[in-house]
């Protein structure tokens, strides 16, 4: 089988730039909407990451469009089913988000065309965020009648102002990505996000991976924590980080006005 064909016959393909992990949702002719297979092979592909030889991780989606969220046929059925049966795809979208949280790497999504409903909540669950100019992000549920999930009223509401993600929410309409630029949610603008992000993904990828770890842990913690509490979490981990072999040779590169090899 060709690497084209290899691709076709991939749902989420799962490529290797370097110390980069790059992870393709590959269904454009559904607009790379989710299914349990794209959680089949998206939640070990993230697990993976904690591998030594992994920096960074970069999400992007096949044929020039991040993700169009749930698939609308699939959502207009649910009805017949039993309320345990509705939360299955929930839960597993859930499990997916945990992932990127809970990734040690850097997470990087690179949107194209769109990224609506549940997409943009995989958008927002990444660490950082690089858009094509052009992009556009919606949170689209109340246009079908049901509420946001994958975390959209924790993240919206966290990265923008309140009202505006509430205005989001509230009408679904699409919000350009170099507004959400402006806003700060949106880290970079790229003609190309792809080859951006995976540039950028490269270059956090040489840097200190305990030390991005536990920058990670310290924003989440953050999110949910009071003052006390995070100095505490602050202290501790910063204790351990002096005694690490990361600082240990930060320190003495500084010093010794030499780049730090942190590998």
């Amino acid at each position: 089988m060709s690497d084209a064909a290899a691709d076709m016959a991939e749902r989420v393909i799962v490529r290797r730039v370097g110390r980069v992990l790059h992870l393709v949702n590959n269904a454009p002719q559904q607009r790379n909407a989710f299914g349990m297979d794209f959680y089949d092979g998206m939640i070990p592909a993230i697990a993976s990451a904690s591998a030594p030889d992994v920096g960074a991780v970069v999400i992007s989606g096949a044929g020039g469009f991040f993700c169009a969220g749930g698939d609308v046929k699939r959502l207009a059925v649910a009805h017949k089913e039993p309320f345990e049966k509705r939360r299955e795809g929930v839960d597993r979208l859930h499990e997916l988000i945990r992932a990127i949280r809970d990734c040690p790497r850097p997470v990087i999504a690179a949107v194209e065309g769109g990224a609506a409903g549940a997409g943009a909540s995989l958008a927002a669950s990444s660490d950082l965020i690089v858009a094509a100019p052009d992009a556009y992000f919606m949170l689209a549920y109340v246009k079908i009648g049901i509420t946001p999930d994958g975390g959209a009223t924790w993240s919206f509401a966290r990265a923008l102002p309140r009202h505006f993600a509430t205005e989001m929410a509230l009408t679904g309409g699409r919000v350009p990505a170099a507004r959400l630029h402006d806003l700060g949610m949106v880290n970079r603008l790229a003609p190309d996000p792809v080859a951006a992000a995976l540039a950028w993904a490269a270059e956090l990828a040489e840097g200190p991976a305990e030390s991005m770890a536990g920058i990670k842990r310290l924003i989440r913690q953050a999110e949910g924590a009071g003052l006390d509490a995070q100095l505490e979490a602050e202290a501790v981990s910063i204790a351990h980080a002096l005694g690490g072999a990361e600082g240990i040779e930060g320190a003495s590169a500084f010093l010794e006005k030499r780049p730090a090899r942190f590998r």
